[in-house]
């Protein structure tokens, strides 16, 4: 009976990390470029005899890892030529305080130095790794990531890729860092993209959420918190009557 208490208990905990997982996917549905994740769990059942020869199983429960479904969102055209996104695997690449982050999509803006940066003020880098000086007065991006300011280019945006299976944790804003599975590993380093990766000027990355689907998750996962917690509580009240009632006679 005790291990049911565990088991109802594990049960509850990883439904409530699920229940963080789907709740920030539903706080994205309309950030540029965001991919929705998936917990992964782990189940481990052990069953070995105790001393009288009785059958014992033990469930463990516990968080195995967090799964980001890369698959592209919607392209959504906005009219401006200052939106950019990648169309095919890859990431443009932004300088800032903590260093390089990497984005799907973003709206390019000129600062007061004449660079080009994201929303957040942070550089687009070139393909050099330096930032993007604009002196014109127009600014258009080709299909092949060449910045052309007033018909001349200056630059070239830095596109790159990972090694797959992608080893990157999402910092929020669409923003991904390259971060290593195991601490003692080094972080990802970013390779060339395909041939075939190109430059959508006047359209942003959509998010890859469905919203819908989100709700419809999260609503499942609270009847299967709402169901572990009546096992837990069944099994305590079992306990209590075998311990303070059946005890008694």
């Amino acid at each position: 009976m005790v291990n049911g208490l565990y088991t109802a208990g594990a049960g509850m905990m990883l439904t409530m990390r699920k229940q963080e997982v789907t709740t920030n996917n539903l706080a994205n549905a309309q950030t540029t470029g965001f991919k929705i994740s998936r917990l992964v769990t782990h189940t481990t059942v052990e069953a070995k005899r105790d001393n009288d020869q009785f059958l014992r199983q033990r469930e463990t429960q516990r968080e195995d890892d967090v799964h980001v479904d890369w698959q592209n969102g919607p392209m959504i055209q906005t009219g401006n030529q200052m939106d950019v996104s990648l169309r095919g695997d890859g990431f443009l690449a932004i300088a800032t305080p903590k260093g390089d982050r990497y984005l799907r999509s973003t709206s390019l803006k000129v600062n007061g130095s004449n660079e080009l940066v994201d929303p957040s003020g942070s550089n687009i880098l070139d393909s050099t790794g330096n930032s993007i000086r604009v002196p014109g007065q127009k600014t258009s991006i080709t299909a092949d990531g060449r910045v052309m300011s007033d018909g001349v280019e200056v630059a070239t945006l830095k596109m790159v890729d990972f090694p797959k299976p992608y080893s990157l944790r999402e910092e929020g804003a669409g923003r991904w860092v390259p971060t290593a599975k195991n601490p003692s590993d080094p972080d990802p380093a970013p390779i060339p993209v395909s041939s075939d990766v190109q430059i959508q000027q006047g359209f942003l990355e959509g998010p890859n959420v469905n919203s819908v689907t989100e709700m419809v998750r999260m609503i499942a996962q609270l009847r299967n918190y709402e169901a572990d917690s009546r096992v837990l509580h069944a099994v305590d009240s079992t306990i209590d009557k075998a311990v303070n009632q059946v005890g008694k006679v």
